[in-house]
């Protein structure tokens, strides 16, 4: 197993960060603009999906002569759900571990990322200082909203930021999101229950899943699949290394 992975990439939101949502407002911001443009939002078919996608909003605005309204009416969603997620950045913090746990993985000679259905700009300010700390933070807003988690094309972009294959990924995520993105696109998955899921939950779709607590017990995952850490020490030294 060991040499299958170049990076490890984790979700944000109950994953990597402990952080505060409005979720119920949150996802009800497609609701609220179509509703401040006078669009019957109970007319338009989204198919019954959980994330509502938006190419049915462009649709209907199509089928009633207002398609030239979709870009402004786009993007004025995006910046409310913005506006939402950002409203209690101030809480963000990681999870208790995660940071020693990015700096082992690291060490490891892994490449390290962030894919997370929030905007770049919720991701920035909540990851604040350790924002630089990873080799690429991919939001919503790197392509089409259509194309974010769960969507395989999410983490397929995000291999590409991090100049990777998907299937060269081991990606961490709390919920099932996080799951069909990943699964979808061949990349590795662990599930953490810092999250939405239980273990319980889990493993009563996916039983050979691998669960742990948190992202704190991702260097164990790895050492347990061959992974060690790369730190050289200085010529001569004494000290072997601890991994090894």
């Amino acid at each position: 197993m060991a040499g299958r992975y170049r990076a490890v990439g984790f979700d944000m939101d109950g994953t990597f960060l402990r952080t505060h949502v409005d979720y119920d407002r949150l996802n009800n911001v497609d609701r609220t603009v179509l509703e401040r443009h006078g669009i019957p939002f109970d007319e338009i078919d989204f198919g019954g999906r959980a994330k509502r996608l938006r190419t049915p909003i462009r649709l209907w605005l199509e089928a009633n002569g207002r398609g030239s309204e979709w870009d402004a009416i786009n993007s004025e969603i995006d910046d409310l759900a913005t506006e939402c997620e950002c409203e209690f950045v101030d809480e963000a913090e990681p999870f208790p571990g995660n940071v020693e746990a990015l700096e082992e993985i690291r060490a490891m000679g892994l490449k390290t990322g962030i894919l997370t259905r929030g905007s770049l700009e919720y991701a920035r300010r909540a990851l604040g200082p350790l924002f630089g700390d990873f080799d690429a933070v991919m939001g919503r807003d790197h392509t089409f909203y259509d194309d974010a988690k769960p969507s395989p094309k999410a983490m397929m972009d995000f291999a590409g930021l991090l100049g990777v294959r998907p299937e060269e990924i081991l990606y961490v995520g709390d919920n099932l999101t996080d799951w069909h993105s990943a699964r979808d696109a061949g990349a590795d998955y662990v599930g953490v229950l810092t999250g939405t899921c239980t273990r319980e939950d889990w493993l009563a779709d996916f039983p050979g899943m691998t669960v742990v607590d948190s992202v704190a017990d991702i260097p164990d995952v790895l050492r347990s699949r061959g992974y060690r850490s790369q730190i050289l020490r200085p010529a001569g030294g004494a000290c072997s290394d601890a991994e090894s």
